[in-house]
């Protein structure tokens, strides 16, 4: 399991508490992988898109607000989604056939990936938030 840690926070408690929801959806799927259990990662997967899409209007809606160009952010945010759609369909070929080494590495390049988004990516927009109240909601 991954811990979320303060480090994380972007600013604003609406994206924190999606992200905090991502990194535990991402967790699931990191559990599913080293289970090898296929149907809950098939599962665990399917919350994933569903999230990001959502998480991503969302963020799109707060970063409008804030005049923050989003643009380039939104490109990243595709990168994101293709680059997990890329490695579940990776596993979904193996079919629970991996080892535990490679096992363990999708699932920690699966939660690296998630925490460089928001590290590295949302960092622009961290700075524009961090002139707002935490609790900014438009």
């Amino acid at each position: 399991m991954f811990v979320w840690t303060k480090q994380l926070s972007i600013g604003n408690r609406i994206l924190d508490s999606e992200h905090k929801n991502l990194h535990d959806i991402v967790n699931k799927i990191a559990c599913s992988i080293l289970a090898r259990d296929v149907a809950a990662l098939s599962e665990a997967f399917n919350l994933l898109e569903n999230r990001l899409c959502g998480y991503f209007v969302v963020e799109e809606n707060i970063a409008q607000a804030v005049n923050f160009d989003f643009v380039q952010h939104k490109s990243m945010h595709q990168n994101l989604l293709n680059e997990f759609k890329r490695i579940r369909v990776e596993l979904t070929v193996k079919n629970g056939r991996w080892s535990d080494d490679e096992g363990g590495h999708y699932a920690h390049f699966l939660m690296d990936y998630l925490i460089q988004h928001i590290k590295r990516d949302g960092r622009p927009l961290k700075i524009v938030l961090d002139t707002c109240l935490y609790d900014f909601n438009p």
